[in-house]
């Protein structure tokens, strides 16, 4: 168990280092033929492509690549103000059958499954629990749709509820809730956690892990500046390291945990991401350099901790 790559699978979030891939037919595309030549991401996370042709060529292209491919349809959603947790039951219907749409880019591209989150959560936060009973009933309606041959996966991601984003869907024990109500009616609804909203929400993101462990189906390792006086406090995606609090000897940390507890193993093996954003004045490959850099020398540290205690 030297090898990273031999337990769990690394993935890159194409949607963060290419964030404007969209806006090119076949950009996507040629990112991820990138990402291939590097023999290290073994899953994928993109944006939606507006590009029936590209879509059809980037199935065709891992249709013999065991590289499990997320589509990510959030940007989709906040883009047109759509909101499937909104107490507007007009623009919520518009939320989930905009969703349910996209599932079908998603199928023709290739994709395993379909990300999403709740949207914002209402001004008023008694009307919290309200915003989660329709965020239910949204959800419902595209696990349903989900369903069709080839069936897809649909993952939600808890956002922070307080603290910067303040989605409807924030706290672990909340999306537990969400895919356990959903199961009672045969559907499977899966969570992708992300440590920034987790430590944003004042949680532990090995302990959310262990309690949602069943429905978890990516997890993402996330910066975040936990200082409400900070300029940027919350999450933006900002590479590893100060002034955010999830360095690489964080990540160590948190990997000896997950191994502790056999989340990585050579059968179950459960995507993990880095979710650092490329922005004005940086170069992409830079920053999927910077993620594959973080997470091999965070796996060197972990495996150099736990040699030391064995000893």
């Amino acid at each position: 168990m030297n090898q990273l790559t031999d337990v769990t699978r690394p993935g890159l979030m194409i949607s963060q280092t290419w964030p404007n891939s969209r806006e090119r037919s076949g950009r996507t595309l040629e990112v991820i033929e990138l990402a291939l030549k590097e023999e290290f991401f073994q899953a994928l996370q993109i944006v939606e492509i507006p590009y029936t042709d590209e879509r059809r060529r980037v199935a065709n292209l891992l249709e013999y690549e065991e590289i499990p491919l997320t589509y990510c349809i959030t940007r989709v959603l906040n883009e047109n103000g759509l909101n499937l947790s909104g107490l507007d039951e007009i623009n919520r219907r518009k939320s989930y059958e905009q969703a349910i749409r996209s599932l079908e880019d998603a199928r023709e591209a290739g994709a395993v499954g379909v990300s999403l989150v709740s949207g914002s959560a209402p001004t008023d936060p008694r009307k919290r629990a309200e915003a989660l009973a329709r965020l239910t009933d949204s959800l419902e309606h595209i696990c349903r749709a989900a369903r069709v041959e080839p069936a897809l996966k649909i993952l939600v991601e808890p956002m922070d509820f307080e603290a910067h984003k303040k989605a409807t869907l924030g706290s672990t024990t909340e999306a537990i809730e969400v895919c356990q109500a959903l199961k009672e009616d045969g559907l499977d609804l899966w969570l992708c956690l992300d440590t920034a909203h987790m430590l944003l929400n004042g949680e532990d993101p090995v302990d959310s892990l262990i309690s949602a462990r069943s429905f978890v189906a990516e997890y993402h390792f996330c910066n975040c500046i936990l200082d409400s006086s900070h300029r940027y406090f919350g999450d933006w995606h900002l590479p590893f390291g100060p002034p955010g609090v999830v360095d690489v000897d964080r990540i160590a940390h948190i990997m000896q945990r997950l191994v502790a507890i056999n989340f990585f193993n050579a059968t179950d093996r459960p995507p993990i991401f880095c979710e650092v954003l490329k922005r004005e004045h940086d170069e992409s490959v830079a920053v999927m350099q910077h993620c594959q850099d973080t997470l091999q020398q965070a796996w060197h540290n972990c495996l150099q901790a736990s040699q030391k205690q064995e000893k």
